[in-house]
């Protein structure tokens, strides 16, 4: 089958023409393959693929379906797998040269999960060491490149995801967002990025000790978001925070339109600076005049609240930085060398580390937690720009000057970690674009738990001013 727009398509209208026949899983990954081929080498969004194997799976889809069978809600759409994520059999190299002959030996929960529901995993997409840094690139795999200007980057963590999506070269990949890494790459690259409560996902082996990181979609539909969380959710044996199954489907409360209609009449706020952050002006009224059509178009009541956070970055970069020293650390001893900068000055921080320090660290979470809980004692929802600025070069680093003030290493993105520390849901939703043809996110923010809500927002968002599906370059 060839069809010139179908890599424009959401990914569960592929899924649905695979259930019913209507589409070969083969065919389709040969088309996306293709797009591979074609867009990969100027962006770097891979640095694996299986390609024999991912045909095998899709031919038992196809399989499958000639016999009446239903191979699941993901039936046959081609996937890329962040390549912090654990799939059997595949390299697990967490982005380092400390573990670059690694190879995992089971699949992590939302792995086994996104198969159980008929995916067809195509390779793993490119991320900073350990996921460390909101650009991407690694010793082990150089820079990944933004398909809407490649002099740019797709953000990061979940940058290869994002650049693949943006270029079509896969309608889905996964990501995960431990402050930022879903929605900040989605911000860059014009996508919907959804953030699920923590406890969303029940991990299985690799338990999150900051307590705020999640695994979720990177796409461009609020539909997609909606079926991969669906397919994904659910509890661990393992995991004691993780959370009870939704009492009904995400994707069912949106067709139904109950979640949207949910929304009217409900509270909401517009921060551009959190109490603490720098914005880039233009970005601020991209984001500004988002709020503005959303909440005119979901029937929200626009109220003013004296938004004022602590400024996150020292907790929950101590915080963080212990979790990735838990994980990491043993392989890293006597290899600092062999790590990237940002990533080796956690490491050397944590042994530096002493109570008072650590003790300091979580008194500051506790006081964004509480101030968070007086936001939201106020409003149900939050709206702030994504990012705050546009993406910056690929080779990274982050801006340190915003709108002629000096700013930090997380500067650049001070709107994402909060809502990680807090466990919350939070989206990101195509804004538009800047003078340099930049995209541009508006982030929503929710309740714990509410994330019908945030997803009703961005599909009265995508309903009422739809953003492009793909970059420019990537359109034909």
């Amino acid at each position: 089958m060839t069809d010139p727009a179908v890599w424009e398509r959401d990914a569960w209208e592929l899924a649905d023409d695979v259930r019913a026949g209507r589409r070969s899983a083969v065919e389709l990954l040969d088309t996306f393959v293709a797009r591979i081929e074609r867009f990969d080498p100027e962006l770097n969004a891979f640095c694996f693929l299986d390609v024999e194997g991912a045909r095998a799976r899709a031919a038992e889809i196809d399989a499958a379906v000639a016999r009446g069978e239903d191979p699941g809600p993901w039936a046959g759409v081609p996937m890329g797998v962040k390549e912090l994520a654990q799939v059997r059999g595949w390299p697990d190299t967490h982005a380092s040269r400390l573990y670059a002959d690694a190879v995992a030996d089971h699949d992590g929960t939302e792995i086994a999960r996104l198969r159980a529901a008929g995916a067809v995993l195509v390779g793993l997409t490119t991320s900073p060491e350990f996921g460390s840094t909101n650009w991407t690139r690694s010793y082990l795999h150089g820079t990944t490149r933004n398909p809407w200007n490649p002099e740019r980057t797709p953000g990061g963590s979940s940058g290869g995801s994002a650049a693949a999506v943006a270029a079509g070269m896969v309608p889905i990949c996964t990501g995960g967002d431990g402050g930022g890494s879903i929605r900040i790459p989605s911000s860059y690259c014009g996508l919907f990025g959804f953030k699920v409560s923590f406890g969303r996902v029940g991990a299985a082996r690799v338990f999150d000790n900051s307590l705020t990181s999640v695994p979720g979609p990177i796409c461009r539909s609020v539909l997609d978001a909606a079926r991969y969380v669906d397919a994904i959710a659910g509890p661990t044996v393992a995991d004691p925070t993780s959370l009870p199954r939704p009492t009904r489907p995400y994707e069912e409360a949106l067709r139904s339109g109950a979640a949207v209609e949910a929304l009217r009449g409900r509270r909401a706020a517009w921060s551009a600076t959190l109490g603490y952050a720098v914005c880039d002006p233009e970005v601020e009224k991209i984001a500004y005049e988002a709020a503005l059509a959303l909440a005119a178009d979901a029937g929200l009541e626009l109220v003013e609240v004296d938004v004022r956070l602590p400024k996150p970055s020292r907790s929950w970069g101590i915080l963080s930085s212990i979790d990735m020293a838990t994980r990491y650390g043993e392989a890293a001893r006597g290899r600092l060398d062999d790590v990237t900068p940002v990533p080796r000055a956690g490491f050397e921080m944590v042994e530096r580390l002493d109570a008072q320090q650590l003790l300091t660290a979580l008194r500051r979470r506790d006081e964004m937690l509480a101030a968070v809980a007086e936001v939201f004692e106020q409003v149900d929802l939050l709206l702030t720009p994504t990012t705050a600025t546009t993406a910056f070069v690929a080779e990274g680093p982050p801006p340190m000057e915003i709108a002629g003030q000096r700013v930090g290493g997380m500067g650049s993105v001070p709107f994402t970690a909060p809502f990680n520390i807090s466990g919350q849901p939070a989206v990101s939703i195509p804004a538009g674009t800047s003078h340099e043809g930049l995209p541009v996110g508006l982030q929503v923010v929710t309740r714990r738990h509410d994330e019908e809500l945030v997803l009703a927002a961005g599909l009265v968002a995508e309903r009422n001013r739809p953003w492009p599906k793909l970059a420019p370059m990537a359109a034909t």
